[in-house]
């Protein structure tokens, strides 16, 4: 599930994990397309700051009304919008199975899996569209994206705290 760290400011008792966002306006009036971040878009509908009905899949978009949003001008400015929920409200995981969420990924270590050294820290998961990215920052401060898939990726051991990486050519 991808869940992204929030660039938001976070109350000290509060975990808020980014769970989708919204793409664009759809129609005239108002309804929004919501790109989800994770595998039950049911929780999208659990978001604080507005009050969201789903209406129906389109794609990988879900169709949405927003209170209070009845034109597509509206519409328009929530573009780009992140929807957050407390993380308490996310389900439990079945940690036995190696079940994580992406957000328990920022801050592991990302160890070098042919030489055993520490490649850098992951600072974020992002998806662009095309799957997960891992983004690194190298030991150096400068960062990088890699693809989060089994070919680079190969395990993660959160109670280490860290994520074996194979790096691209030239990283």
């Amino acid at each position: 599930m991808p869940f992204r760290r929030s660039d938001q400011p976070q109350e000290p008792d509060s975990k808020r994990i980014c769970i989708a966002r919204i793409a664009s306006s759809h129609g005239v009036k108002g309804l929004v397309k919501i790109l989800p971040l994770g595998e039950d878009p049911a929780l999208i509908e659990l978001v604080q700051e507005y009050d969201i009905t789903l209406k129906n899949p389109h794609g990988k978009y879900y169709l949405a009304e927003i209170d209070g949003i009845n034109n597509r001008e509206d519409a328009d400015k929530l573009r780009g919008k992140e929807l957050f929920i407390e993380r308490d409200q996310l389900p439990a995981l079945d940690e036995d199975e190696g079940e994580y969420y992406y957000e328990d990924l920022i801050g592991l270590k990302a160890i070098n899996h042919n030489s055993d050294k520490e490649a850098g820290e992951v600072i974020a998961v992002h998806n662009f569209g095309a799957g997960e990215l891992l983004e690194i920052r190298a030991k150096s401060g400068e960062t990088y994206l890699l693809p989060f898939n089994d070919s680079h990726a190969p395990e993660v051991d959160l109670d280490a705290g860290l994520v074996r990486i194979i790096p691209l050519e030239g990283l």
